[in-house]
Parts: structure tokens; sequence; C-alpha cells
């Protein structure tokens, strides 16, 4: 009997010593390394990503995932912007154009990261794929005709800015060039930015335009696959930095329309008024 005390005693210890390391374990492989870029006066600097796709469109990605990887690289704020028009899963997954927003909201609450409900109006070029972010329901974006798409985010209040403008996949030799549609909806009052870069590609004539046209600058991933697919070692992701007086939605929407941003990129810093190449530590 007392032989047979002392193995169930050790054995319930066993137990607990293993469920006590496999916490520790599971506590410590969620670890956030921060971008510490600096505030400026009267800013916050909020790091963000406004470009990203889930397994809701053509993304090979759970929605909690993004949230997470977001979270882990030192990320503020994404926005989720799954076609429309592109469901490639849609057998195993039936279309719900603000689901992955929500469900990747849903771990941004338990992380302190904000997240953006957005959606890409994606259409031949011209004129080409658009981001429309802060929008309240995606479904009313879901129109044959690309003008009615973008009054309908326009009518939300959306912040909408053109993607990868030199995508070889819609500009063959890989020069963005602004057609007769985008003079349509930069006087309509409808384009307030642009992505100088996406994911790997910088647009030099796009940083031009902004500056010519007061246009938001971005840089953004458009992420597909699992983050850490896409970057070689020692990589970081393309980024947006957003100077917002609040660390909140509201402030980074704000601030947008205001043109208070910078793209970093590939160690370069570009912004309204300067081109800084850094090595970030």
């Amino acid at each position: 009997m007392y032989s047979s005390n002392i193995w169930e005693k050790t054995a319930i210890v066993s137990i607990v010593i293993i469920i006590h390391i496999s916490t520790v374990c599971s506590a410590q492989t969620r670890v956030r390394t921060d971008v510490n870029f600096p505030d400026i006066p009267g800013y916050k600097t909020l790091i963000c990503d406004f470009h990203m796709h889930t397994v809701f469109s053509d993304g090979n990605v759970w929605p909690s995932i993004r949230s997470e990887e977001a979270w882990r690289q030192g990320l503020d704020a994404i926005a989720i912007t799954d076609h429309i028009e592109y469901q490639p899963h849609k057998e195993d997954i039936p279309p719900n154009y603000n689901r992955a927003s929500e469900i990747a909201s849903e771990r941004g609450n338990l992380l302190n990261l904000l997240v953006i409900k957005g959606s890409e109006i994606t259409r031949k070029m011209p004129p080409g794929h658009l981001n429309a972010i802060f929008i309240e329901d995606a479904a009313k974006l879901k129109t044959d005709d690309w003008q009615e798409a973008i009054e309908a985010a326009a009518k939300q209040n959306a912040f909408i800015f053109w993607n990868h403008p030199g995508w070889k996949g819609q500009q063959p030799d890989g020069r963005s060039k602004w057609y007769n549609e985008h003079t349509e909806i930069y006087e309509a009052g409808n384009l307030h930015g642009m992505e100088v870069v996406n994911g790997k590609e910088y647009y030099p004539e796009v940083f031009q335009w902004c500056l010519d046209k007061n246009l938001t600058m971005l840089s953004n991933s458009d992420v597909h696959d699992p983050i850490l697919m896409d970057l070689s070692q020692g990589e970081h992701r393309a980024l947006t930095l957003v100077f917002a007086e609040l660390r909140t939605i509201e402030s980074i929407k704000e601030a947008l329309f205001d043109r208070r941003t910078a793209v970093y990129w590939n160690n370069f810093l570009f912004g309204f008024f300067f081109i800084i190449n850094f090595k970030f530590r």
C-alpha cells in the first residue's frame, strides 16, 4: 500500500510538472517584436498594413492568423481587404464579405490590435484594383459596374486607394500608367491614396504622383500566404507609418485623409518631405 501511494503521488506530480511546462512553453511561443519608430510631436507613430487577404478570397490563411502575425511583428493596425469578385475557395468557404474582418477583429481585440474592415474592388486595368477601408458593409460593393462599386464605398465614407499600379499582372512592362479612368475617380474626390510600395515592388512614378496630386502614400504587404513565407530572414514586411493623434481606428482614418503617413520598405523611409535610407535596429 505504501509503495502504491508513492507511485500515485509521483505520477500526479509528474503530470502537474508536464502541464506547467507545456503552459509556459505555449506562453513563450507568442512573442511580439516591436517596431520602435518614435512618436513625433503631437502624434503617435502607428505601424500599419492596409492590404492583406485570407481564405475568404484568394488568401491561404484564416483571418485570426492575420491578426496574430501582425501582433507578433509589432503592428498596431491592419485592414482585411479580401476581394469581392474573386472567391476561389467558395466551394469550401461560402462567400461572406464581412466575416473575415469580424474573425480578425475578435483576435485583434484579445491582442490590442486594431482591425479595420475593408475590401478590394478588383477590376481589369483600367482602373485596376482599389482598396476601400473603414467600410461598414462590404456586400454593398458587390456590383458589376466599377463606378458603382467605388460610389458604394464613397457612400460609406471609405478611404479609397489604388493598389499596385505597376503590377506586371496588369502592366506587363512594370511601369505605372495613369488612365482617364483614374482622372475620373480622382476628380470625383474618390481617390485618396496610392500604394507607393506593394509587397516587394516600389513604384517611383507613384511616389511622384502622390507628391503632385496630394495623395496619401501607402506601403502594404498584400500578403496571401503566411507572412513568413513572403519574407527572407531579417526582412520586414512593407509597412505604412501613420502619424495619428490617438491609437484608435478613428484617428488612423483622420490621419490617412490628412496624408500623415510615411512608407517603410527595404530599410527606406519615404514621406512628403524626405527619403531616408537606413538600417533599422
